[in-house]
């Protein structure tokens, strides 16, 4: 199986050609992994970065079993309008976000999972799991499973509870929780926490080039795609067997 990341988009539209033609050269077992944030651009203008996240959508309706969508912290506020806010939210685009995301929410999920590979936006960090083991337990009525996370995550996104699990945002990045959450969390808290046996994909904070780091005998480690401000040419292709 081979993956090819397409980091935080934010209405940029440099992701079509790459993606054609990772897909035109694609098995069927092959996938295309969205990392979230398709919106808030602070450059794109706002009927651009509209059509682009259309785009992406028809994208994954012509490819439902080669391309996966996942949500970032930018999208939260569109999909669940008026209760989660970031910057660059722009307001005259919300209501039609929001019937987009709210029409197609089915196409979309919080991560995905294949072997040691968990990818998410932003990282899911050992604190944050510390803290929130037993309120997810008692959520979804199971212990947490490293080798089943992405589904645990993924339940939490059904209640209101378990998304403000997932939004969780600390002091660092301008919130008031203890921890931050999988759509939150930046590398210099995620490197403190990492879970044993697995290397997270993740996007949300801006590296030069793709960045990764790596334990290979543990297979623990994360790496970093979000590269499109500095490097646009630059995607991050994985091999998996």
């Amino acid at each position: 199986m081979r993956i090819l990341v397409v980091p935080d988009l934010h209405g940029r539209a440099n992701w079509h050609q790459p993606v054609k033609d990772f897909l035109t050269a694609a098995t069927s077992a092959d996938r295309v992994v969205f990392l979230g944030d398709y919106l808030d651009s602070f450059t794109v203008a706002d009927q651009l970065m509209l059509d682009n996240f259309i785009d992406v959508l028809l994208l994954r309706e012509r490819e439902p079993g080669r391309v996966i969508l996942l949500l970032g912290n930018h999208c939260f506020p569109y999909l669940f309008l008026p209760t989660f806010r970031c910057s660059g939210f722009r307001p005259q685009l919300a209501p039609a976000l929001h019937i987009l995301f709210k029409t197609h929410q089915s196409l979309f999920r919080v991560a995905w999972q294949v072997g040691p590979y968990l990818f998410t936006h932003a990282g899911v960090s050992d604190m944050w799991l510390e803290v929130n083991r037993l309120a997810i337990r008692l959520l979804l009525g199971h212990h947490v499973c490293h080798d089943n996370l992405a589904n645990t995550l993924n339940q939490l996104l059904a209640s209101e509870q378990g998304r403000q699990l997932l939004w969780q945002v600390s002091g660092y990045n301008g919130g008031r929780d203890r921890v931050d959450g999988p759509l939150w969390v930046r590398p210099v808290h995620l490197s403190r926490g990492l879970l044993p046996g697995l290397i997270q994909v993740v996007g949300h904070t801006p590296q030069p080039h793709v960045y990764s780091d790596i334990n290979e005998a543990t297979q623990t480690g994360f790496i970093i795609a979000d590269c499109h401000d500095h490097s646009p040419n630059e995607f991050l292709t994985l091999q998996f067997p």
